[in-house]
């Protein structure tokens, strides 16, 4: 098995476990990204992929911070960005504490450098809220990141 491969699968059992966490808490999530097109145009993952990544809607995104600690199995930890811990994400990641995949602009930090599956949150807006932000020319990604990113880490 090639080393690509090896850690797609093993992504693979992450979300498993991920998965399954969700649906014994009733936390929703969506897979998303390179994951959700390799899954429906390659049955599995996009060649070149080798992480998987979820959506989920901003309540059960805090639920699942507060939970995993509690509940997850131990060799997963759960990274989240507040105002005594900052990871350098604008999101959750989970990471498997049972590998070593350091990425570079982490590497300083003392946390666990596993493989990671990133969770990001999701945000509603209201008609009325994103009308101006298309007028303004407002990308898409900053509006949706504009309320909360700072809010996470100011936490």
């Amino acid at each position: 098995m090639s080393d690509l491969k090896a850690i797609q699968a093993r992504s693979l059992e992450m979300a498993e476990y991920f998965v399954a966490f969700c649906k014994e808490h009733d936390l929703l999530c969506y897979l998303c990204g390179g994951g959700a097109i390799g899954a429906l145009r390659n049955k599995g993952f996009i060649p070149w992929d080798d992480d998987l990544d979820f959506f989920m809607p901003r309540k059960d995104y805090e639920k699942l911070a507060e939970l995993w600690p509690r509940y997850a199995d131990e060799r997963y930890f759960l990274s989240k960005s507040n105002k005594d811990f900052v990871d350098r994400n604008l999101f959750i990641t989970i990471r498997d504490k049972e590998t070593t995949c350091i990425k570079p602009y982490q590497q300083d930090l003392d946390l666990p450098h596993g493989l990671a599956l990133d969770v990001l949150p999701l945000d509603y807006f209201y008609k009325y809220q994103l009308f101006p932000l298309i007028k303004n020319k407002i990308s898409w990604k900053s509006s949706l990141n504009y309320k909360h990113v700072y809010e996470e880490v100011l936490r």
